[in-house]
């Protein structure tokens, strides 16, 4: 017996169970809603998959590891340095030589790599924060800490213009406060699920 179909008679059961037992109406082919397919079901199981939480928990604990992490010789100069700062961690995470050092072209590589979090509800520690620059404004980029209020509200490390220094120097409140309210640019949250191939791994 093959893997998938292995998955798909315990993923069948586990729809019975989830439905008092009761096996999938026939009816369902006279219009009704038909009974979730296997890749539906498995989506939705996979979606809390241990190893999309040990990468999340993985980038976290590096971004730990990387405060006061010295980013005066990064591209930018320690100033506009948030998205080679970023990179450098999220390379660690993903064991893939990864250099990214506009804010423009790690939007598009996380646009490309990475799902988006649509509400700040669904985040967790881990996670990525942007704000692209626009064609006035400098943007910014950083990682999501941990939960400091059920607001909700999180901690946010990320490149310090001013020590050129990696800290946590901002809270997801005042992200959107500053960034979106002030600066009038759009808020993005995105999440890695899995370790990138190496060709795919360099390119925006």
């Amino acid at each position: 017996m093959g893997k998938k179909s292995f998955y798909s008679i315990l993923l069948f059961l586990f729809y019975i169970s989830m439905n008092g037992g009761s096996y999938p109406n026939i009816s369902a082919l006279q219009g009704e809603a038909l009974p979730p397919s296997f890749d539906d079901l498995y989506l939705k199981i996979s979606r809390g998959n241990k190893k999309n939480e040990t990468l999340s928990s993985r980038i976290y604990l590096i971004t730990l590891n990387s405060v006061g992490m010295d980013t005066g010789s990064f591209p930018g100069g320690g100033i506009y340095s948030s998205a080679a700062a970023v990179s450098k961690i999220l390379s660690q995470a993903l064991e893939i030589p990864l250099k990214i050092p506009y804010l423009a072209d790690l939007y598009d590589w996380l646009k490309a790599h990475a799902i988006l979090i649509k509400k700040p509800s669904e985040l967790i520690s881990g996670d990525i924060i942007i704000s692209p620059s626009s064609k006035d404004v400098q943007g910014h980029v950083g990682i999501i800490g941990e939960r400091i209020s059920e607001r909700p509200d999180f901690a946010i490390y990320s490149n310090s213009l001013d020590s050129c220094l990696f800290l946590k120097n901002w809270t997801l409140s005042r992200w959107r406060e500053y960034f979106e309210k002030d600066l009038k640019l759009n808020v993005y949250y995105f999440r890695l699920l899995k370790p990138l191939p190496q060709s795919t791994s360099n390119g925006p």
